[in-house]
């Protein structure tokens, strides 16, 4: 159907607050999840582990989706046409993507700011930007074509046009062999969903610098900014994460409800991905929960199908990222991640249970946006929605069709923090039940006459970093066979048995973690901090239990040669206590190396790390480089 572009214009606007205006596009043909063979993944598809905060011991699982974490290099490349020259610069679409409080037509952001925002810091997507190039056909030849054969022609033009200028293994960022994030921005505003160049997440064959560049996406430039695009599309790319048809206005994934303060991607997505803790709950758990908005994602798994089904709630509040939302409270959803996706009403991969009993997915609603998008009836709060059980919500159940068995009562009033009640018995049995609470300290364990004697143990580590503005970091073997003699138990079972804390400078355990999975950020006296490259956070340990090593490193732009810091953290099990002790000093000095060729000599024995900051060898005893691809190098200077 031909569309005239003004009524296109108009229709967009009309329909902006809840149409969404991208797809996924494999092999030609538009699906609403990537194929398991297409999923994107990193380190080895989901490898990388979320943090849980259980009702016993602190374990971590795999994620669901692509997790990457830290700095990620992210491609643009920038085409326009002959009907439709550049809007803007290359160097306001570098600001667009990457500067820190991009304002331009009031863009709440730049997309690196988003992501920093919604990841708490622990992704750092940065953009590396080239262009503009004019392509050979106007843009109305692509956009004439059927199907989306324009924008693959588009692609491989523009993918070939740039080979000479890019190394496009640079973006291999876990080095697996393929490519994570290459973005094509083309002039003028898409015209025809599912036609020409209308934008999308998409896949090709291509291969390049010996990396095969798969998954790729496609945004509009109409010559102003917003930034919902590009961070969809970007959700597609990178993670993997599908579209969510009939959810709404709860997440970036699902309805558009705003272009230039995109809502922040859901509580659940950001859990897995390890951006906070999962604290997970049983029908036996009785406990009164106090939550901070988005700072853990409860939950509920399906006894009967535990790797695949549950539900999950978080306090959600219509602040920051989440403005437009039209209400504050608990939001629960309902996972199945045997669905694919959200391809149908009645069955979805993903679906929010509306505290107002009103579920589209029940009473077979055809429209895939929901309008409104969002309702402040949908959350669970004390005066009109203050509990959930079986009974309250029968229609609620697993998709075999039995109960649920959870229950949560006493929900309280939105404000800086929300209280509530597992297990329904709370006023009951508080004096005696565990309370979790992820933003709590725990007490500095104290020995008495009815108190089982704490025994610690200490073991001391110092460790060199340079000075990198990239979060580069330095892995350390946590001594697993000694920390397993100490505690008594075997190795294999530290991740699942033990609780794993920060220890303040008083000896005080916290049991929140601030950096990524099982990490912490610290300031320079060995407290305790929230990621802020702003504030005080300067030296981070992110500790993998599984391995028994933590990684350490700094924040860009905090440090200088020669500092010192000392950090700690520990791991509880019954009536013991091994305490970490770090000492972490910043090298002299390192060099950052462009080119190759020109740094061919150098003094032996530098160590050379990538861009990502792991090692890649050293200078031989002749002071020769190792032999390594083209690319952006650090050298420590001994």
């Amino acid at each position: 159907m031909k569309t005239k572009i003004a009524f296109g214009l108009l229709m967009g606007l009309l329909l902006l607050p809840t149409m969404l205006f991208a797809d996924i596009v494999y092999k030609g043909k538009r699906v609403q999840e990537w194929p398991e063979e297409a999923r994107p993944t990193f380190n080895g598809s989901g490898a990388r582990p979320s943090f849980v905060l259980a009702r016993t011991a602190a374990t971590q699982t795999q994620s669901h989706y692509a997790a990457p974490k830290g700095k990620i290099y992210s491609l643009t490349l920038l085409v326009d046409f002959s009907d439709k020259a550049a809007p803007v610069t290359k160097s306001e679409i570098e600001d667009w993507l990457n500067k820190e409080g991009f304002n331009r037509n009031g863009c709440n952001g730049s997309v690196r700011d988003y992501y920093l925002d919604v990841s708490n810091g622990q992704l750092d997507l940065t953009n590396e930007v080239f262009g503009w190039y004019r392509a050979k056909h106007p843009k109305s030849w692509y956009e004439s074509l059927p199907g989306y054969t324009g924008s693959d022609s588009l692609m491989k033009e523009v993918f070939a046009y740039f080979d000479a200028m890019v190394d496009y293994s640079r973006y291999d960022n876990d080095k697996d062999g393929t490519t994570e994030a290459i973005n094509i921005v083309y002039a003028g505003a898409g015209e025809v969903r599912e036609r020409g160049l209308w934008p999308h997440a998409g896949w090709s064959n291509e291969k390049r610098d010996g990396v095969r560049l798969t998954h790729h996406q496609m945004t509009d430039m109409p010559g102003t900014f917003g930034l919902y695009v590009f961070v969809h599309e970007s959700g597609h790319m990178i993670f993997g994460w599908p579209d969510l048809y009939w959810y709404g206005d709860y997440c970036t994934m699902g309805n558009r409800p705003n272009d230039i303060n995109p809502v922040a991607i859901n509580d659940f997505y950001r859990a897995d991905q390890g951006w906070i803790p999962f604290v997970d709950v049983t029908s036996e758990d009785v406990s009164l929960e106090t939550t901070k908005p988005g700072e853990v994602c409860y939950r509920y798994k399906n006894p009967a199908r535990p790797n695949q089904e549950g539900l999950v709630w978080s306090y959600v509040r219509n602040t920051g990222r989440n403005k437009v939302l039209r209400g504050s409270g608990l939001l629960m959803q309902h996972y199945d991640f045997s669905i694919e996706g959200n391809t149908a009403s009645n069955k979805l991969g993903l679906r929010i249970v509306r505290a107002n009993h009103t579920e589209p997915s029940l009473s077979g609603d055809k429209d895939q946006w929901p309008n409104p998008g969002s309702t402040a009836d949908a959350f669970f709060k004390s005066g009109t929605y203050p509990e959930f059980s079986d009974e309250t919500y029968p229609a609620i159940t697993w998709y075999s069709g039995t109960k649920t068995g959870l229950k949560i009562t006493d929900i309280g009033t939105p404000g800086e923090t929300l209280t509530f009640c597992i297990g329904g018995e709370c006023s009951l049995s508080s004096s005696s039940a565990p309370v979790v609470s992820s933003s709590s300290s725990a007490p500095k364990p104290e020995s008495s006459s009815s108190a089982v004697e704490m025994k610690r143990e200490k073991i001391a580590f110092e460790v060199t970093l340079p000075i990198d503005d990239n979060y580069a970091y330095v892995t350390l073997d946590l001594k697993g066979d000694d920390v397993a003699k100490i505690l008594g138990i075997k190795k294999s079972e530290i991740a699942d048995k033990v609780k794993f804390y920060g220890v303040e400078p008083d000896g005080t355990l916290n049991s929140r973690t601030t950096g990524e999975g099982t990490g912490h950020w610290f300031d320079k006296d060995g407290k305790i901090v929230a990621w802020d490259p702003n504030g005080t956070s300067i030296v981070y340990s992110n500790a993998d239990l599984t391995t028994m090593t933590t990684r350490i490193g700094h924040m860009p732009n905090k440090v200088k040669a020669g500092d010192s810091f000392t950090v700690r953290q520990a791991v509880v099990y019954e009536n013991k206590q091994v305490t970490f002790e770090i000492t972490v000093t910043i090298q002299q000095k390192t060099t950052r190396i462009s080119n190759i060729r020109s740094s061919k000599r150098g003094k032996p024995g530098n160590m050379i790390f990538n861009a990502l900051g792991k090692p890649v060898g050293k200078r031989t005893e002749s002071g020769e480089m190792p032999d390594l691809p083209k690319g952006i190098y650090v050298e420590m200077v001994k």
